[in-house]
């Protein structure tokens, strides 16, 4: 509006001095903001303005009517507080400019008169086969009035490319979209006759020309063709070469028709219900380029969606999760309706509703009534949990596809969630080996749900590869087992899940794993056989020695070795011990003159009294075999050596060898790996019988074991 104010005393020609006032209702209506400009003012104004503002209505109280004062230079914007039950009142404007004082006559307003219009909304568009864009948008639902609109536009991060257009229609047609830019596109609103404050600008739309579709979405049924045209906004790209995609599926050329040069279309039939995704793509050599755009294809009907629920004890027993398959890119809507409680002589199960009902169902003749929808709402999603059921009742779901005007959507399931328990898994999980070779174990129930359970047991050699060797037991109906395994003195990681032991449900999750205890009456008698791998480091400042262990023959099944104990006795004094588990070797440093190293088997009972040791001395070895001959076959090699002196006699002998193979992928390059084998003092001659290959290279060495002090 506009204001102007009389000055008496000023010439005719100036005496009348005008406002440009701009007066809007914040949205919760407890400020009223005016913006106020002299009408002739520009951007170089330096007249001051001081301007007051009164408001008196039926409401205020003597001597207590709103007033807001403001000044600035040219152009000053003010906030004045009203009453909450305030539907008109009148504005009292004065103030000074440049010194000269100025009084307006009051103006009765009414309230909705000054509400600022909301932001448009569902903005979208649509192309034309000539790739003119169209943009469409509504007015908010709080509209009463006729609007006109501000639409503007621009190329994400470049704000400097910001076109704005008017127009008193809401849809626009925009011509200057260029391939290749992400655009920005907001709409606002101002009332058309009375022309107060815009609106905020609408939320944001992106929009990013590559292909557009004709049209953007396609409702069908089974066995009708549908046509879809792809509009090219690539200049790049022409009509003639585009390849169509059905789900990610070449569809054959016959179907497609070149409209222009621009624009290409293609025919289809959907066979199935359900959702459909249609793409326009570049051949590009052997494969496809396309764009982020598709068109959405439903086809009218029930699709299989493959709903399962279940019904998870670890978290609410009023809960249940419902997963689901869908086409790609869909959003669906996951409902439910409760059907009834059992086990009241009144209200049936869910194996016991009738037929009809169901036919009913699958038809998608249901009543609406008491249908309940996700808590996550809309989307892409594939599962939904449920909360609030009631574990003893029945419940039929269902998903309809969006886009589908509710004509696509699955075959309904009814569950309950009693029937789809998946359980918490067993606790407390024991296990022992006894020496009978029995494999015993015990755990507990978990605490839900009440009903009897089964239970299956799964176990494996600790040492072993779990996800590969895993041996199922069960299923059984007591919280207990006992299996026959072919080593009582092996230890066992054991795991346990349990599910309903009637009716329908899940298995629940593996239990923690647990690792058997093995029991023994008696402590190992003797320890196990090893030999040694001498190693010099380079730099000199130490000697490698790693022990090669050969395996402890099965003794009595009361005498367990469930480790090793290695004993070092250096010179110096200095003693100390390792325990290492069972294995084929182990190495340690060598810094002193003498090394005596005992190598003892033990239980939860004890150590073994009987051992071998060998002793290390940093001493050069006299020579002490005379000749060693190897003659080799197919199968196995004769060894033959003799000594230089019988005396003193030997302990034992040691025959070392590598065996050389040819490492696959590595161009004939050659690993080795060693090998040991102890023989009697009065052996002269042996034969080493192997499954050897074409590739295999051994190496010999004997090594002669005097009876003194074990010393090679």
């Amino acid at each position: 509006m506009r204001l102007c104010f009389d000055r008496p005393n000023y010439p005719r020609t100036s005496r009348w001095y005008c406002l440009d006032i701009l007066c809007w209702l914040e949205d919760k209506q407890a400020n009223m903001i005016c913006y106020i400009k002299h009408h002739r003012a520009d951007a170089t104004s330096t007249n001051h303005l001081t301007v007051s503002l009164q408001l008196d209505s039926q409401t205020s109280e003597m001597g207590r009517s709103p007033r807001s004062q403001c000044s600035g230079d040219g152009a000053i914007t003010c906030s004045v507080t009203l009453h909450a039950s305030d539907v008109s009142f009148s504005l009292v404007v004065s103030g000074s400019l440049n010194d000269h004082s100025l009084l307006a006559p009051d103006m009765h307003i009414n309230v909705h008169q000054l509400y600022k219009p909301h932001p448009p909304v569902n903005l979208h568009y649509n192309v034309s086969t000539e790739g003119e864009v169209i943009f469409e948008w509504s007015d908010s639902p709080t509209s009463r009035y006729p609007l006109n609109y501000e639409i503007r536009y621009f190329i994400q991060h470049f704000s400097q490319t910001l076109e704005v257009l008017k127009v008193q229609h809401p849809w626009v047609a925009l011509s200057s979209l260029s391939f290749g830019g992400r655009y920005v596109v907001q709409v606002r609103s101002q009332r058309l006759r009375e022309p107060l404050a815009w609106s905020d600008w609408s939320q944001p739309f992106y929009l990013a020309l590559d292909v557009s579709y004709i049209p953007t979405e396609v409702l069908t049924r089974p066995g009708d063709e549908a046509t879809v045209y792809g509009v090219l906004h690539n200049h790049g790209w022409a009509a003639s070469e585009v390849v169509w995609m059905l789900n990610g599926q070449v569809i054959p050329e016959s179907q497609y028709k070149v409209v222009n040069t621009r624009v290409s279309a293609v025919t289809v039939r959907s066979k199935d219900p359900g959702f459909d995704t249609l793409m326009c793509c570049l051949s590009w050599g052997e494969k496809y380029k396309c764009s982020i755009a598709y068109a959405k294809v439903y086809t009218e009907g029930l699709f299989d969606a493959n709903i399962t629920c279940q019904s998870d004890q670890r978290l609410r027993d009023d809960s249940m999760t419902c997963k689901w398959n869908k086409s790609a890119w869909a959003v669906v809507r996951f409902l439910y309706r409760y059907e009834g409680s059992y086990p009241s002589l009144l209200i049936k199960m869910c194996e016991e509703i009738p037929h009809e009902e169901r036919s009913m169902a699958q038809m998608g003749e249901e009543s609406l009534s008491g249908v309940e929808e996700c808590p996550d709402g809309a989307g892409d999603f594939r599962e939904c949990t449920l909360r609030g059921l009631s574990l003893f009742s029945c419940y039929r779901v269902w998903l309809v596809v969006e886009g589908g005007h509710g004509k696509v959507r699955s075959l309904p399931v009814f569950v309950s969630p009693v029937e789809n328990v998946k359980p918490s898994p067993p606790s407390d999980l024991t296990a022992v080996t006894w020496p009978n070779k029995t494999l015993s174990t015990m755990w507990k129930r978990p605490y839900l749900p009440v009903y009897h359970l089964q239970y299956e047991l799964r176990y494996v050699a600790s040492q072993e590869v779990a996800d590969l060797q895993w041996k199922i037991f069960g299923p059984v109906s007591e919280p207990w087992a006992a299996v026959l395994v072919q080593d009582p003195c092996v230890q066992y990681k054991v795991e346990v899940r349990c599910r309903r032991f009637e009716g329908s449900g899940y298995w629940s999750d593996w239990s923690e794993s647990h690792i058997s205890s093995v029991y023994s009456s008696k402590a190992p008698m003797m320890g196990p056989d090893f030999w040694r791998v001498i190693q010099e480091d380079n730099a000199g400042n130490f000697t490698n020695v790693t022990l090669l262990f050969k395996p402890i023959p099965a003794a009595d099944p009361e005498r367990c070795v469930l480790g090793l104990v290695v004993l070092h006795q250096a010179s110096g004094g200095a003693v100390w011990s390792d325990d290492i588990d069972l294995g084929s070797f182990y190495t340690f440093h060598w810094k002193e003159d003498v090394h005596t190293i005992t190598v003892m088997s033990h239980n939860s009972l004890g150590s073994s009294g009987k051992n071998s040791n060998l002793t290390l001395v940093r001493q050069p070895k006299r020579r002490c075999v005379r000749w060693f001959r190897a003659v080799a076959n197919a199968t196995c090699v004769s060894l033959s050596w003799a000594l230089v002196s019988e005396q003193p006699s030997p302990f034992s002998f040691v025959i070392e060898w590598v065996e050389l193979k040819e490492v696959a992928g590595l161009d004939g390059s050659l690993a080795g790996s060693i090998e040991w084998l102890r023989v009697p003092p009065t052996t002269r001659e042996l034969q080493v019988c192997r499954m050897f290959t074409a590739l295999l290279c051994l190496t010999y060495t004997v090594y002669l074991v005097k009876c003194f002090r074990n010393q090679p």
